[in-house]
């Protein structure tokens, strides 16, 4: 089955072709970086590597870019509040941030731009936006003139005549012909402090565009590193569902407006986090750190885990409970891979995959990226598949579900492979287990016991199970 992806702006699940023949590009919008990441926003990121993992089990070559927003008004107002130059205030918060998507075994973006690098790219594309009269100067700014965007709105599918002023457009309210012009560049005024950098949007154009030190609007920032860094189109933009509008609405007036091209083929938009039904949001002041999920002994992974139980576009409701049944539900696939790989040792070099599980997982996965369903099938093939370990001629059977299920996480990125180290047992233990299991077996439970005890002391444990003893890790 082609992968299929739901494109926001059609309002519909169509077949994704790239735009070059087995390369894909996609821009991911990243975190403002001014305040500790929550687990919501989080989200967005965990998906956006299940869909270049998908991309690439579809045979694309993935460039994926994903930016840093280091400046705008919250990093500015934050960073002076904590008295710091606002690089060092917002790089503490950006390391956090790349540390929460190791921990949740996020694979890096080829490139990482920040938006306080490419200013001079924002003002030349300001610059021709001025030239081609889609900008304009006012006291406190320059605003793009949204009237002039013949389909602005699109994206979101707004009546222009009855946007309601919402969410960040409210920063860019300011001298204006019209409440749903948006800024391009803001004036410096006192409140930047040091903050801001010289523009000369040079002569030819109107008089009163003329050199002003200020700072780039919010919008303008993706536009110009996208343009920068991938070209005027590309493949995949993907963000939360709630930069629809006005963020990636003005992007796209914006940077159509200068190319004359479409921004982006594919736009892909996650759900959102809810708390007990609500929006987790810093502005809420209920949201959730990894930090705080790990403070209660909760593996990052777990999350990662737990959000494989909705479909990305689907809105998903956060509780401690919820969690912990995705705790449990991963340690026992662990086990369960653990166990295959202790069973397989000797065939290992050998494995094939099970070629019908990898055909239903890989229909799931490209059907719009329904890992439910996915997840779902990797316990089928764990049931299906389940053999006693006393019967050798099942070995190969039980490597082939290994293989496979070790091919599933190639797009889940749940980290089974660490789960079949376990299988590492230094030999005087798996004496010290074949020696116990004899003394069980032969009615000599003393002696089984006591070398339980012994193998415990080596910082391993066993499971007495119907098909036979299972040796874990403590």
């Amino acid at each position: 089955m082609a992968l299929k992806l739901y494109n926001t702006l059609a309002r519909e699940v169509m077949p994704f072709q790239s735009l070059k023949t087995g390369m894909a590009t996609m821009y991911t919008c990243g975190p403002t970086v001014y305040a500790p990441t929550h687990i919501g926003n989080l989200r967005t990121f965990v998906v956006s590597d299940w869909l270049r993992r998908t991309l690439k089990r579809n045979g694309y070559q993935v460039q994926t870019v994903m930016n840093v927003t280091d400046v705008d008004d919250k990093t500015i107002k934050n960073s002076q509040i904590a008295g710091l130059p606002l690089s060092i205030f917002t790089n503490q918060f950006e390391k956090a941030f790349f540390a929460d998507l190791k921990s949740l075994n996020v694979e890096s973006a080829n490139q990482i731009p920040h938006a306080t690098e490419y200013v001079k790219n924002m003002i030349e594309m300001i610059k021709i936006l001025l030239d081609k009269d889609f900008a304009y100067q006012a006291e406190d700014g320059i605003y793009f003139r949204v009237a002039k965007a013949d389909k602005y709105g699109g994206l979101a599918q707004l009546n222009l005549e009855s946007i309601k002023t919402q969410s960040r457009i409210k920063t860019d309210q300011y001298d204006k012909e019209t409440p749903n012009d948006f800024a391009l560049w803001k004036f410096w005024q006192a409140s930047d402090g040091e903050v801001g950098w010289d523009a000369d949007f040079g002569e030819g154009r109107p008089a009163s565009a003329t050199l002003r030190r200020g700072r780039p609007g919010w919008h303008i920032e993706c536009s110009a590193m996208i343009s920068a860094v991938l070209g005027a189109t590309i493949d995949i933009h993907l963000g939360g569902i709630d930069l629809i509008f006005p963020h990636h609405t003005n992007e796209i007036a914006q940077s159509e407006a200068v190319t004359g091209q479409p921004l982006a083929n594919f736009w892909s938009h996650v759900a959102f986090v809810n708390m007990n039904d609500s929006k987790m949001a810093k502005s809420e002041g209920n949201v959730i750190t990894l930090a705080d999920l790990v403070a209660r002994d909760f593996s990052p992974l777990a999350y990662r885990y737990w959000l494989l139980s909705a479909h990305y576009r689907t809105t998903i409701n956060f509780s401690w409970e919820a969690l912990e049944g995705a705790a449990t539900a991963l340690k026992k696939l662990q086990n369960h891979v653990a166990d295959l790989a202790l069973q397989t040792q000797s065939v290992r070099h050998s494995m094939s995959h099970n070629q019908e599980y990898l055909d239903k997982f890989t229909e799931a996965i490209n059907n719009d990226l329904n890992l439910p369903v996915a997840l779902s099938i990797v316990w089928q093939l764990l049931d299906d598949q389940a053999v006693a370990p006393a019967d050798p001629s099942k070995e190969f059977v039980r490597a082939g579900t290994l293989a496979t299920i070790l091919e599933f996480d190639k797009v889940l990125g749940l980290d089974l492979i660490s789960a079949t180290k376990l299988a590492d047992i230094p030999e005087e233990i798996k004496n010290l287990l074949t020696e116990r299991e004899s003394a069980r077996l032969a009615g000599d439970f003393p002696r089984a016991d006591h070398l339980r005890e012994q193998i415990t002391t080596t910082g391993y444990t066993i499971d007495d199970t119907p098909t036979g003893p299972k040796l874990r890790k403590i």
